[in-house]
């Protein structure tokens, strides 16, 4: 039985999304390292750490120096939400939230909210390498496809600006007058689609903001 489930999993890692040799290459550096620093996030590649995501979730959820678990579950299950049709979705939703809650409240010394500190611990804590699973890196890719995904509720390789800012404001974040129209002129040329392969770029740190002539 344990053959077998072995070998499942290694044919499921055989259809793991995979990503551009440099960006693999970095990732894995990046790995290496958070290995001895809890404040290096080595999913993203654009100098981001855990502590300047910390205290970012600060500002969206308007604390000083802490974040409240159950905000802070909720804040993912909002992310990913999907249509509730039925009872069996909503159970599916609360077991989803309620076990979002329980990893989060094992990093927290008062079980109630998460010091920056803790927060990144937890962010450490996700396994760089495992020889039967999928790693954490093709795990985040398949999230981003699923996030992708679910914004029009089918696979597709693109979707259009609007349904990009609704995706992003689907976790709470509400765009400031113009802010979102820069996003898009600064990093997506002003498209009025985005291709899954753009969205998994910027959303990995990869998609390089554009230069502006005029400040040259």
């Amino acid at each position: 039985m344990a053959d077998k489930a072995k070998k499942g999993k290694e044919e499921e890692k055989k259809d793991a999304p995979t990503l551009p040799k440099e960006i693999l290459e970095k990732r894995e550096e990046l790995q290496k390292l958070a290995l001895k620093d809890n404040n290096i996030n080595p999913l993203l590649h654009n100098g981001i750490t855990n502590r300047d995501i910390f205290r970012t979730l600060l500002f969206h959820f308007k604390t000083d120096n802490y974040i409240p678990l159950e905000n802070a579950a909720e804040f993912v299950v909002n992310l990913l939400k999907r249509p509730i049709l039925t009872k069996y979705d909503k159970e599916a939703e609360e077991r989803f939230l309620n076990s979002l809650h329980r990893i989060m409240a094992s990093y927290s010394k008062n079980q109630k909210w998460l010091t920056e500190d803790e927060f990144c611990n937890l962010m450490q804590s996700f396994e760089v390498k495992n020889d039967y699973e999928f790693t954490d890196a093709q795990q985040y890719d398949m999230f981003l496809d699923r996030l992708f995904f679910r914004v029009k509720h089918q696979k597709t390789d693109h979707i259009n600006i609007d349904d990009f800012k609704s995706l992003i404001e689907r976790s709470g974040f509400k765009f400031e007058e113009g802010e979102f129209e820069n996003l898009i002129k600064w990093y997506f040329k002003n498209k009025d689609e985005i291709t899954l392969e753009e969205f998994k770029m910027f959303a990995t740190g990869n998609c390089v903001k554009l230069n502006d002539p005029k400040k040259k």
